[in-house]
């Protein structure tokens, strides 16, 4: 019997071994990824504590069951690895929404648009590079945010184009109206609706930069700082709604732009519960669309949504350097013609 002891220890299978050091760690890092994916639903932005949760970087929570299930593989401990292994795969897809589709629709004989969006703040000046890395990528429709009107004006030879303020939407085809969309007095951002016909058939397309979830200068006391987060919560709900009352609920649609919005917060389930995140649905990897410090990817905050029959069958970022934001890019399949024209 001692024999037995003994050897379960040098085989690093009882507490003297580290066994139950590795059980302790393996529970608090699925305690840890559980709760952030718990919290940030309920109660989600109900409260600025967990609203600073839900809005911060996510890929911070694969790390600890990541580097725990390292240990537990090297210390051959069977059970505890499979245990790491599977809070790592949830925390990678449900907390950092890391994004498999090996397989895209099929459009079959329905017809495909593709549709750009980017938020250029950086390429404002540089209008030749900006130019041509946009048709480069060969899209029927292209929304972009955050530049001024010198720089988009007349920028893509080909398109027609609808233009306010710092929002712009070039159409390959014909635009038969574009109005502001108003998302209220406070709000210092806006949407631009356009009405449009493509090669591949009729589409309402919505372009949009929402602010952030709340502005600086932030005040040093709680409480005040508690009611500020609140107000901004309420008002940006307020706005994702007007957005979607204003797209037509049986015509395809697209809405896209930089949205200060990552998945799984209340905005983003509320826009999925009407629409089609094309990333999401098609796209691979984590999508983060926001760089920090103009170099690192850390949010996925910029969306091609998709709705009213459209849906979408491929979706991918890219790296556009200098600007801070990545453009997505995203082919759509509309609805057959006849399906429209019935």
């Amino acid at each position: 019997m001692t024999e037995l002891k003994g050897r379960g220890r040098r085989n690093g299978r009882g507490c003297c071994g580290g066994g139950c050091v590795l059980g302790i760690l393996t529970l608090v890092a699925m305690l840890m990824v559980i709760a952030a994916w718990g919290l940030q639903r309920w109660p989600g932005e109900d409260w600025w504590l967990t609203t600073l949760l839900t809005w911060g970087p996510q890929v911070q929570w694969v790390l600890p069951p990541t580097l725990v299930l390292l240990v537990t593989v090297a210390r051959r401990r069977r059970f505890l690895s499979l245990l790491n292994a599977a809070t790592t795969v949830f925390a990678l897809l449900a907390v950092a929404h890391f994004q498999v589709n090996p397989v895209h629709p099929d459009p079959g004989d329905r017809p495909v648009m593709r549709a750009a969006t980017w938020n250029v703040h950086g390429y404002t000046r540089d209008r030749e590079t900006l130019r041509d890395r946009i048709l480069s990528w060969n899209c029927d429709v292209v929304c972009l945010q955050e530049s001024n009107r010198a720089v988009l004006e007349d920028l893509l030879p080909g398109y027609e184009q609808a233009i306010e303020d710092t929002l712009a939407v070039y159409v390959r085809g014909e635009i038969l109206r574009h109005e502001r969309v108003f998302l209220g007095e406070k709000s210092p951002r806006k949407a631009l609706l356009v009405e449009a016909v493509t090669d591949a058939g009729p589409v309402t397309i919505i372009n949009v930069h929402l602010p952030r979830v709340a502005r600086s200068p932030f005040p040093r006391e709680v409480e005040p700082f508690s009611e500020l987060m609140a107000r901004a919560v309420e008002e940006r709900e307020a706005r994702i709604l007007t957005l979607l009352d204003t797209l037509p609920a049986e015509h395809p649609a697209i809405l896209a732009g930089d949205f200060n919005t990552p998945p799984g917060s209340r905005y983003w389930r509320l826009l999925d519960r009407h629409l089609i995140d094309a990333f999401e649905a098609t796209g691979f990897g984590f999508g983060h669309t926001f760089l920090l410090r103009w170099r690192y990817p850390l949010l996925r905050i910029d969306y091609v949504w998709v709705g009213g029959g459209a849906e979408p069958v491929y979706s991918e970022t890219r790296s556009e350097y200098p600007s801070d934001h990545r453009p997505v890019i995203a082919d759509i399949a509309l609805p057959p013609r006849e399906e429209r024209e019935g």
